[in-house]
């Protein structure tokens, strides 16, 4: 079992008042979401997304709260993140495209949580990270998955890789996951769908493998590039340095990349300060899980409108979700995951850039 039970709770046991208020504050919430519209469920568009991707979180990340778990809200966001695909409008699409990338999440994440034991450090670990880059892209370029990019089941991998469980395989971590990974797919047929059209519709057409093996020939690159500074600059939290790499790419030209390196840095610059404050009110761990689970609405509401704002959100709510899952995290191992994630930032517009001159030259000859 994971060792981030909260310290606090380990040393004095939940009293009687403390479990009353536990179950007040979650049925609360729980009643909450119940009386929202349903209608407003039904919706097509970006808050109907967030709403839905918001409550693939609310339903598990509540029950671990109720059942004093807060330190396998990790699992849950990472499931969770499942229902950020999918947004098309006809059942059937959403379906496929939300099997694969759970799927893909599942892939990522069962392999991340069994290789925590482990402990993957340096070398091992940035081989492990190109590994599941490479499925994750190719996969996600031949499907035509949005969001684009192996970003997410890299960062899964790495960030449930990196937990200290002791030794032992956080059995209950993958259950949580597994859980959140297959709340997501039923809310995500539980919508409202627009009515099948008649005849035949276009597809997008597929990409050829050429340009699908270019484009995780890159992701190779950055993460080789980004790992190999991160190593030398002595990062501890590699993973941080590596998912952080991968972003730029997702854009399709060298001014794209700068721009959405630039929403990047300054998304997580805003969501360290918005951090800080959250740290400053002193909450215990289950006000924190509830500010977690806030946090997923508006972190999809605007990623695909705002990356930079979205951002702004993700960032405190990944921290927190560390600091849940192993309490002893210090404001020093924070700040250098901010910071190694903007090291991968870096490395990534740098590795993209090599990566046109080099196929700009194998053009030439």
């Amino acid at each position: 079992m994971i060792r981030g039970d909260i310290a606090e709770r380990s040393k004095t046991g939940d009293s009687p008042r403390t479990l009353h208020h536990r179950l007040v504050m979650g049925w609360t919430a729980v009643v909450l979401l119940l009386l929202v519209p349903a209608k407003f469920f039904y919706r097509t568009g970006d808050h109907a997304a967030a709403f839905r991707v918001g409550l693939g979180l609310a339903i598990p990340g509540l029950s671990l709260l109720l059942l004093g778990r807060e330190e396998l809200m990790i699992y849950a966001v990472f499931g969770s993140v499942t229902g950020m695909y999918g947004r098309s409008v006809r059942r059937g699409r959403r379906l496929r495209d939300q099997l694969l990338a759970g799927g893909l999440m599942l892939l990522a994440g069962c392999a991340g949580i069994l290789a925590a034991p482990w402990e993957l450090r340096g070398w091992s670990l940035v081989a492990a990270g190109i590994l599941c880059a490479t499925i994750a892209s190719v996969t996600a370029d031949r499907f035509h998955l949005r969001p684009a990019g192996p970003f997410f089941p890299l960062f899964g991998f790495g960030a449930l890789a990196a937990l200290p469980v002791e030794g032992h395989v956080a059995l209950d971590g993958m259950a949580v996951f597994t859980a959140s990974v297959l709340t997501s797919l039923v809310l995500g047929q539980l919508a409202r769908f627009a009515p099948a059209r008649s005849g035949t519709h276009a597809t997008p057409a597929t990409q050829e493998w050429m340009m699908t093996w270019r484009r995780s020939g890159s992701y190779t690159l950055v993460i080789l590039l980004a790992g190999s500074a991160g190593i030398l600059c002595g990062f501890e939290n590699l993973h941080w340095v590596l998912a952080g790499s991968v972003v730029p790419l997702v854009a399709g030209n060298a001014r794209g990349r700068l721009r959405r390196g630039a929403h990047r840095v300054a998304g997580t610059l805003i969501g360290l300060a918005a951090l800080l404050a959250i740290f400053s009110l002193q909450l215990p761990p289950p006000l924190l899980g509830l500010v977690v689970i806030g946090l997923m609405f508006p972190t999809e509401a605007y990623m695909t409108r705002n990356y930079g704002l979205a951002l702004s959100f993700f960032t405190p709510l990944i921290m927190l979700m560390i600091v849940l899952a192993d309490p002893g995290t210090s404001a020093h191992e924070l700040w250098e995951r901010g910071t190694g994630n903007l090291l991968g930032v870096a490395a990534g517009i740098l590795g993209a850039w090599l990566g046109d001159m080099l196929a700009g030259q194998l053009r030439v000859d």
